[in-house]
């Protein structure tokens, strides 16, 4: 446990000093202020039209952080043969692809605590500061963790760049859209089309469980349920990642 402890936190030093994850993030925080400006244009609720307009950014930003991160690590890491420094010291390809996923997550939550806690200052000067933005963030930060892991998992079936990037950012997508798909597979009885997306509402995260819109307002919420949903999903990933990744040639 140790050696995936270590992993995770030397990734999480690695993602604050790149440049990428660098320059996005300053973007960030510097957007974030700028939703400040939608208190002068908005007629009514100004306070509201900010949080609403920053927790967009926030998730929005960090998604393309963490898409372009995860989804490209272990190429790099394989292209750099930095990979193979770490996998001769003891440590087996699946405590490295925990360790991997640990620090993806630290730098998740990390991401939302920077910019959730810039845009929760401006919050509090307009009086829109409450348990219900807090909790918002952290359900942010669940879903891209979830992200994060798929973005791994791509980064290891794929030898592009390119390729993993887009099944991470599209699995991004249609994970908003999986109540859709069961709809529409409802509407294909008996054929091919409905099995696949019978497949697809399967294995596809179900971010409407997780929508941070969800959590601004008093609900009845189950947080063990969705946090368990969330774990749950994270650690199938994590093994499909492992049972690739020991297939894999380096």
């Amino acid at each position: 446990m140790k050696k995936v402890l270590t992993i995770g936190k030397y990734t999480l030093k690695e993602n604050i000093s790149n440049k990428v994850f660098n320059g996005i993030l300053y973007f960030g925080v510097l957007s974030i202020f700028l939703t400040t400006l939608l208190d002068e244009v908005a007629l009514y609720e100004g306070g509201r039209v900010i949080r609403d307009g920053g927790l967009f950014l926030t998730e929005i930003l960090i998604m393309l952080i963490t898409v372009y991160i995860s989804s490209t690590y272990v190429i790099k890491a394989v292209a750099e043969k930095s990979i193979y420094l770490v996998l001769t010291k003891a440590v087996t390809k699946s405590k490295y692809i925990m360790g991997l996923n640990l620090g993806m997550i630290y730098s998740v939550f990390c991401n939302v605590f920077v910019m959730g806690g810039i845009l929760g200052l401006v919050l509090y000067t307009k009086g829109e500061f409450d348990w219900w933005y807090i909790r918002a963030l952290f359900f942010i930060g669940l879903k891209l963790s979830i992200v994060s892991s798929l973005g791994i998992f791509f980064s290891i079936i794929s030898d592009s760049f390119v390729t993993s990037t887009i099944f991470t950012l599209f699995a991004y997508i249609l994970g908003h859209g999986v109540m859709e798909i069961k709809a529409l597979s409802e509407k294909l009885n008996g054929s091919v089309f409905q099995w696949i997306l019978d497949l697809l509402y399967i294995i596809l995260p179900k971010f409407n469980l997780l929508n941070y819109r969800d959590y601004l307002k008093p609900a009845d919420t189950d947080y063990l349920l969705i946090i368990g949903y969330a774990a749950v999903y994270i650690t199938c990933v994590v093994v499909a990642t492992n049972i690739a990744f020991e297939k894999k040639r380096l």
